[in-house]
């Protein structure tokens, strides 16, 4: 429920007054990825969680519900749909979230056509079911109309409608947009992502809102979202890696892991007294103190930063290239900790640039696995002054299991600079624990 009402009522004729409503719309939402997630969630002290996945943890804090989410059409699977109907049958969720910016080529990018056709799978779980959230409110976005359409048309179920919302701080335009969804669809409103964001800022000192100025839209708006009663559930969204310029005056956390005012304010606005300590969450790899490698084992995930190919924005930390990311664990199994490195199908690459001293010999260790199919794939490395090729490895094993492969690799005398190249022409592979290490 979104609310409990407890009604007063005359005793000896007494009037007993209503005890206060007791909200609990305000929800956290943070990737497993997401450092310290779980400490995070429970210092924020909100009613719900989710993650963008449906698969619980039990680093969630007790005393909060947790929502699952099909973030793609690649999660609705038979297998998800009945693990999901026993975790309803045992009580442990109550709704389901669908479809994380299907209109956007970079989240989940869900056609249409797609969503309708695998809907009547989510219905079978049996539970609310919230539209998929698209990238801004929904009254004038044509993927949310043709979806709403379309589905009413086949009276599908869709109890409520989902969106994310990153406004300039202005509560007042923010709430007449609301307001503009729910009269489109007259349905009740989850927004599961929300922050105020300069789109223009490309470092946080760029940024035009400030602290202050957010912290007052938040205050004016929680307030707002309370009190209206078509708005079900909402969640401020975190720069939890301190990532993302545009959002450097909303963020909840600092780099340090500090809550800041704004975290202050959101954790204390109708706080879960129910909640539980957070637990550790973190993988922290060993490191040899003579490894060259920054990132090898991809425990730093992805972070968005511009390359000269300016094609995809998404990269490993520590890490150059295209068309790469760091794979959670969710998408493989990582040969240790949480994370590995992928590189797409179809030309991507991962690329590091290393200082070394010239003449000496040094060990290239890595471990590699395919998703499905392989070619044959070897590993280059370049002056990276000259841009000249100096060493190329045999071929990677072309299995689907984790192995590692074990390289001698000599610098050229006059080469203080290496660029070393994993680039892929085929399906998709992983790679993970990548070291360099000079020989003794």
């Amino acid at each position: 429920m979104t609310s409990l009402v407890i009604i007063g009522c005359k005793k000896n004729n007494e009037i007993i007054e209503p005890e206060k409503e007791l909200l609990n719309k305000r929800g956290t939402a943070y990737s497993y990825r997401a450092p310290k997630w779980s400490h995070k969630t429970s210092e924020l002290a909100s009613h719900w969680f989710y993650h963008w996945g449906n698969e619980p943890r039990e680093e969630i804090p007790t005393g909060m519900e947790y929502v699952p989410m099909f973030w793609g059409s690649g999660n609705v699977t038979d297998e998800n749909i009945a693990r999901l109907i026993e975790l309803k049958n045992e009580g442990k969720i109550n709704y389901i979230l669908a479809f994380n910016e299907p209109d956007h080529e970079r989240a989940s990018n869900v056609t249409v056509d797609e969503a309708i056709t695998l809907w009547p799978k989510l219905e079978q779980i049996g539970l609310p079911l919230v539209s998929p959230s698209v990238g801004q409110p929904g009254f004038d976005n044509p993927w949310l109309i043709e979806f709403m359409e379309r589905a009413e048309e086949l009276n599908y179920r869709v109890d409520f409608v989902g969106f994310h919302y990153y406004p300039n701080p202005n509560s007042t335009k923010f709430m007449e947009r609301l307001t503009l969804t729910y009269e489109a669809f007259n349905k009740p409103i989850w927004i599961t992502e929300f922050a105020v964001a300069d789109w223009t800022a490309t470092t946080d000192e760029e940024n035009r809102h400030s602290e202050e100025e957010v912290l007052s839209f938040m205050q004016e708006v929680l307030t707002a979202l309370d009190t209206t009663d078509w708005v079900y559930r909402y969640c401020w969204f975190d720069d939890s890696d301190s990532s993302r310029p545009p959002l450097a005056s909303s963020r909840l956390f600092d780099t340090d892991g500090n809550i800041t005012a704004l975290g202050q304010y959101y954790a204390q606005h109708n706080p879960n007294l129910e909640i539980g300590p957070g637990t550790d969450t973190d993988y922290i790899p060993v490191l040899d103190e003579n490894e060259l490698i920054t990132n090898g084992h991809f425990e730093g995930g992805s972070y968005e930063h511009d390359t000269s190919w300016d094609i995809w924005k998404y990269f490993p930390n520590g890490w150059d290239g295209y068309k790469a990311d760091a794979a959670w664990l969710d998408d493989t199994e990582p040969n240790t900790g949480y994370y590995s490195g992928k590189l797409r199908n179809n030309s991507s690459a991962l690329i590091q640039i290393i200082t070394v001293e010239p003449g000496m010999t040094y060990t290239l260790k890595l471990f590699s696995k395919w998703q499905d199919g392989a070619i044959q794939m070897k590993v280059a490395i370049k002056d990276n002054a000259t841009d000249t090729r100096f060493f190329l490895s045999d071929p990677l094993p072309t299995t689907s299991v984790w192995e590692e492969s074990i390289f001698e690799v000599t610098i050229p005398e006059g080469t203080t600079e290496i660029k070393l190249i994993l680039w892929n022409d085929g399906p998709v592979i992983y790679f993970d624990d990548i070291s360099l290490i000079k020989n003794m």
